[in-house]
């Protein structure tokens, strides 16, 4: 029991430290213009995936336009970084044997980052077909749908993860 509770203050202190280092770090004036490369990259991705659902959407380097007059501009907090970033740590801060965790992070990120993508492509066709929706949609259905994809994979890791651990 008290190994149990060591491993689940090790996890608490962990996470409460990436929290910290976030709260500090993860700010426009501190890490936008050294991840404004990727929030375009981002875009160039998005403006493709849109482009191949026959969507229109013209790129000016993080911006995204359609003819129609609707635009948004992906910044890096819509890059999908901090959910993967967060992800890795989680799995990495549980206890566990790392032989489990590595497949955790290399299905977990991708689907988060594929996720992502689908809300940004969401996220335009919205704007340009039902404009008095994309406050909406943006700021609760996909924050919402977000929190419950990224919780949904954890727990489905941690659960595969134990039965693996355990033999099952």
């Amino acid at each position: 029991m008290l190994i149990l509770k060591q491993l689940n203050l090790r996890f608490v202190v962990i996470m409460l430290a990436y929290g910290g280092v976030v709260f500090l770090v993860y700010r426009d004036e501190v890490l936008g213009s050294f991840l404004a490369p990727l929030a375009e990259g981002t875009a160039l991705i998005t403006s493709e995936l849109l482009r191949q659902i026959g969507i229109e959407a013209l790129r000016d380097g993080a911006v995204l336009t359609h003819p129609n007059g609707f635009a948004y501009e992906i910044a890096y907090t819509c890059t999908g970084l901090l959910p993967g970033a967060t992800f890795i740590v989680c799995v990495l801060a549980y206890p566990g044997s790392l032989r489990y965790k590595w497949p955790g992070i290399a299905v977990g990120v991708p689907v988060l980052l594929a996720i992502n993508y689908l809300r940004l492509v969401n996220l335009f066709y919205i704007g340009v077909r039902f404009p008095s929706a994309f406050g909406l949609a943006h700021e609760v259905l996909w924050e919402g749908l977000l929190a419950v994809s990224f919780i949904s994979l954890w727990l489905s890791w941690i659960c595969w993860s134990n039965n693996r651990q355990n033999g099952k």
